[in-house]
């Protein structure tokens, strides 16, 4: 919701408030995370319930959907509370005890690299160059006959900025992208799964802006795609690679899509290429460097929600991809929603 993210709220909640995201269905847990959720009466599958503000022994403060908390009532209401409530020590965390693991997603595979990408929504410029959406681009409604701008409540969702999302690789399928002895010009075999999960997965427009969008696209759903790995330059203290690639996904787009006439809200399509440059380090034996970019022209809605927006016409979508230590939470998250990720690596038809 970028119109709350004032930097009168984002102070406000960095200074007072402690702030945590977390899953919805954590409140099945059985363990002691969910039974707090529970004794807090909190219902976190209700999908109007955005946001929630409580005290540390579970008391209810505040509680908004779209149009967010009022955080300086939310503030008064802490400070009304007792110091008995609210004071220093006054509140006894008991340790966590045992966890529902079947309630968690999977952890990063053990040796494993992880990728940060982002996925952002673009436009093309009077002189064909890249620039950033701005909301009355972003049609909706049944009829595309709204804009983001225009339509208060969906001005507030973040289609416009960059998604986040993480890519994961085996041990085993890393360390085969790299040669006994490479040499310049050698073309590196790619595992099968690296480019099913990157085609299906990772490239699939679907999943990011629409909260029903499929983690995975159907293999009916890629008319075409590719991945090619070239080294580009072998020294002692370095070998650096070289990935080419592209992918034809969903729909051919319709004529009158092609020539800027419409917006599409029944058919999508993504037709990017792929461009990246990797490093590996001979003596640590590792890859240092693993950055990757998917750019191309794109139609459809952002998402699969039935409110997703569209943009008329053909329109670039870029996802970007680089390697990270996974030493941060943030960065360990796994790839889609905990449900699904646990089939990552065995995808299915």
């Amino acid at each position: 919701m970028p119109v709350y993210w004032s930097k009168e709220n984002v102070k406000l909640i960095t200074e007072s408030f402690v702030p945590l995201s977390v899953y919805g269905a954590d409140q099945n847990r059985k363990d002691a995370v969910g039974q707090f959720y529970r004794e807090a009466g909190l219902n976190l599958d209700k999908f109007e319930a955005r946001q929630v503000c409580l005290t540390a022994s579970g008391k209810v403060l505040g509680e908004a959907g779209f149009s967010g908390i009022n955080l300086e009532k939310t503030l008064k209401k802490w400070k009304s509370l007792p110091t008995s409530e609210r004071g220093p020590g006054a509140v006894k965390v008991a340790k966590q005890g045992s966890v529902d693991s079947q309630s968690l997603g999977p952890a990063p595979p053990a040796g494993g690299l992880i990728l940060k990408a982002y996925t952002r929504v673009l436009m093309h410029d009077e002189e064909g160059t890249l620039r950033y959406v701005k909301g009355k681009e972003l049609r909706h409604g049944e009829k595309g006959d709204l804009t983001l701008e225009a339509d208060y409540q969906q001005a507030r969702t973040a289609a416009h900025e960059a998604q986040p999302h993480h890519m994961w690789i085996k041990e085993a399928e890393w360390q085969s992208l790299m040669p006994a002895n490479p040499k310049k010009g050698d073309v590196v075999t790619m595992p099968a799964g690296i480019i099913d999960r990157f085609l299906r997965w990772h490239l699939n427009p679907l999943r990011f802006y629409g909260r029903y969008g499929p983690d995975a696209l159907d293999r009916k759903d890629i008319r075409a795609g590719h991945l090619t790995l070239i080294v580009d330059s072998v020294a002692a203290d370095r070998v650096r690679l070289r990935l080419d690639g592209f992918g034809k996904l969903g729909a051919v787009p319709p004529t009158a899509v092609v020539e800027g006439k419409v917006a599409s809200f029944d058919q999508w399509g993504f037709e990017p290429r792929v461009l990246g440059f990797l490093e590996y380090d001979p003596q640590k034996q590792n890859f240092t460097r693993f950055d990757i970019v998917a750019l191309g022209e794109h139609f459809g809605r952002l998402g699969n929600g039935r409110r997703a927006p569209s943009r008329i016409g053909l329109q670039p979508l870029g996802i970007a991809f680089q390697l990270v230590k996974g030493d941060r939470p943030a960065d360990r998250i796994p790839p889609g929603r905990p449900s699904n990720s646990r089939n990552y690596f065995n995808l299915s038809q």
